[in-house]
């Protein structure tokens, strides 16, 4: 086993050679036994052990964090999604009157010719007008 491996195997697994895999525990423990193997495994042992003690958190703290996630995710679940936001109905108006101003240009432009006909104009005028009542409109 060379140092390196030794030494990858003791940062993955900590200091205790027992919960290494099996078919390296042999050649770990011979590498243990050198200067520089003896300290890298009582490094990763002071490690393990500052690893085992679990933290001390006060009920209170951990009762505020709780609210602040709960909060957190409240004020996520208030707010719409971006499309609900952006393409509200009433912006939609605007817009669907728009398109339909375009459309019924783009329709006048090529029901009405350069040259005026009489037939298409009184056409156009008989749908633009059919809801006015007025004396001098078509009737």
């Amino acid at each position: 086993m060379t140092p390196e491996r030794f030494r990858e195997l003791a940062e993955t697994w900590g200091g205790d050679i027992a919960r290494w895999p099996e078919a390296e525990r042999d050649a770990a423990r011979v590498v243990a036994q050198s200067e520089s193997g003896g300290a890298l495994l009582r490094q990763q042992l002071a490690f393990d052990a500052l690893l085992s003690v679990p933290p001390e958190v006060a009920p209170a703290r951990a009762s505020r964090a709780a609210l602040a996630v709960l909060q957190a995710i409240a004020a996520r679940e208030a707010r719409p999604p971006w499309y609900r936001r952006w393409l509200r109905p009433v912006s939609l108006l605007p817009v669907g009157s728009l398109a339909c101003s375009a459309l019924l240009g783009v329709w006048l432009a090529g029901a009405l010719p350069y040259h005026q006909n009489e037939q298409a104009v009184a056409t156009v005028a008989a749908v633009l007008d059919a809801s006015v009542i007025s004396l001098w409109g078509n009737q």
